[in-house]
């Protein structure tokens, strides 16, 4: 991907001042996303722009200023068959992260509910990871890949639901309060009682018992009938009372159509065809007017590896600051 030299300057968008270093991520995260492109597209796999990346295509015509990370989506039915082909279609170096990724290592490497394309660093050690992503010397650079599920018509469906998937997803995340409180496994077998066809064993190490919990949330959710409006239902909250609980809003499905491209930052983006359909959907009829916030996780995706790195220079005998030392791996690489 060709980005002109003043993309990488440090510079204010809607008075947020974007770094250097996080435009080097941003043209990381847009190199993943078209390897993505490419394994979608040439195996007919529909993707859209979704949630914060649709937001800033539509918005910014690139990320959101105060943003750092990509999102696209995929009806589940696509989604799962990403997932299942992925290890097949992505080229050598990019794997999945997550409940469907081939290897223990890599679930661990992301504890959300969606998946994730990464660089793996087992493949690109760090000169061959700044060469090919534009001198961003931070590992693991990806993109979230998110399923786009069907959400129950009827409130009292949502609810029962919901409050499942977030037990499971919860049970997993503390694992060792549930065993150390002696209420796991009653957990567990409520959890049997409630999905059918699975069963946990107690007994299973964390990190397995952990996977196990997080791929049945997941697959509880796929299992949702077509209602015909969708929405990033792993991530809704059951509610609190029942007895007042009226849904939570749909998307109308037929706003995806088949897809538009968009412009984004030096390149394009596909959108959903009623992208203010979707929109409004999820930020609400406002969604035009900028609102900052830290967004789902901390801004600066790569702040705890930055320690790491300076310390990797420091035992290196390399004095100068990170950006310094980006800066002149990238004019070695025929960047002004």
């Amino acid at each position: 991907m060709i980005f002109p030299k003043e993309f990488f300057q440090e510079e204010e968008r809607d008075g947020f001042v974007v770094a250097e270093m996080m435009k080097r991520a941003w043209a990381a995260e847009l190199e993943v996303f078209e390897v993505v492109r490419k394994a979608c597209e040439d195996n007919n796999i529909p993707y859209f722009a979704v949630f914060g990346t649709l937001l800033g295509a539509v918005r910014h015509k690139g990320f959101i200023p105060w943003d750092d990370d990509m999102d696209i989506g995929m009806l589940r039915p696509d989604y799962d068959r990403f997932m299942a082909i992925a290890g097949d279609i992505l080229p050598e170096g990019f794997v999945v992260t997550g409940i469907y990724a081939d290897e223990p290592r890599l679930r661990a490497a992301n504890p959300e509910p969606q998946g994730r394309v990464i660089a793996d660093e087992t493949f690109f050690t760090l000169p061959k990871y700044m060469n090919r992503f534009h001198s961003f010397p931070y590992m693991r650079v990806g993109i979230d890949v998110y399923p786009l599920d069907f959400l129950p018509e009827d409130p009292v469906r949502q609810a029962e639901v919901l409050r499942l998937c977030t037990d499971l997803q919860t049970t997993a995340m503390y694992l060792d309060h549930y065993r150390k409180n002696l209420t796991l496994r009653n957990r567990l077998r409520d959890f049997e009682n409630k999905l059918g066809n699975v069963t946990f064993d107690i007994h299973t190490d964390d990190d397995q018992l952990n996977y196990e919990l997080r791929y049945a949330a997941d697959r509880l959710i796929a299992g949702i009938e077509d209602s015909g409006m969708i929405q990033n239902v792993l991530y809704l909250h059951p509610p609190g009372d029942v007895r007042t609980f009226e849904g939570w809003p749909g998307i109308d499905v037929t706003c995806l159509g088949e897809g538009v491209e968009i412009p984004f930052e030096v390149t394009t983006i596909r959108a959903p065809e009623r992208s203010d359909v979707f929109l409004k959907g999820i930020y609400g009829e406002n969604y035009m007017t900028p609102v900052r916030d830290a967004g789902a996780h901390e801004y600066r995706f790569y702040s705890k590896q930055e320690e790491a790195f300076r310390q990797l220079l420091d035992e290196s005998g390399i004095t100068d600051p990170v950006d310094d030392f980006c800066r002149k791996w990238h004019q070695m690489n025929g960047y002004n």
